[in-house]
């Protein structure tokens, strides 16, 4: 049985370090993760996630950092990420947001987005960049192309 819930970082962050590293990704800064995302559990385990970031003041929402325990069963991967992706934009209408924007170099990703979740490709060739702004060092592995 497949069940999506609220992710809450304090509990799920070491779970999402762990896929993260499956996948050899690199780590995404827990205070750089949105406060809101879905965890979809098969059985009471968990199985993928994905987050939300809002534009404070804006109806404008962007969803980042799908991920999926390598280790479980493909079928079942399949229908975890579709109902996690659908949660996140059923969370997007509920917060009466206007537009969902997501980026992803993955392939897999590419074709959901457009075949089961109703998303339009807007740009093939973009390259994104980003900016420390502090003076610490920052792995940016996880914001990297793999």
């Amino acid at each position: 049985m497949l069940t999506p819930r609220p992710w809450q970082l304090d509990l799920d962050y070491p779970i999402l370090i762990n896929w993260w590293k499956q996948w050899e990704f690199g780590v995404v800064p827990k205070e750089c993760l949105p406060p809101e995302g879905i965890i979809v559990e098969h059985n009471n385990t968990p199985i993928c996630a994905t987050g939300l970031y809002v534009g404070e003041g804006t109806k404008f929402g962007f969803m980042e950092w799908v991920v999926v325990d390598k280790l479980a069963q493909p079928k079942v991967t399949h229908k975890a990420i579709t109902l996690c992706i659908n949660s996140i934009i059923d969370l997007a209408k509920q917060k009466q947001l206007k537009l969902l924007y997501t980026v992803t170099g993955a392939e897999g990703l590419h074709k959901r987005y457009t075949k089961y979740h109703g998303m339009h490709l807007l740009e093939n060739n973009t390259k994104t960049f980003l900016c420390n702004l502090t003076d610490d060092p920052i792995d940016l592995e996880a914001f990297s192309e793999y």
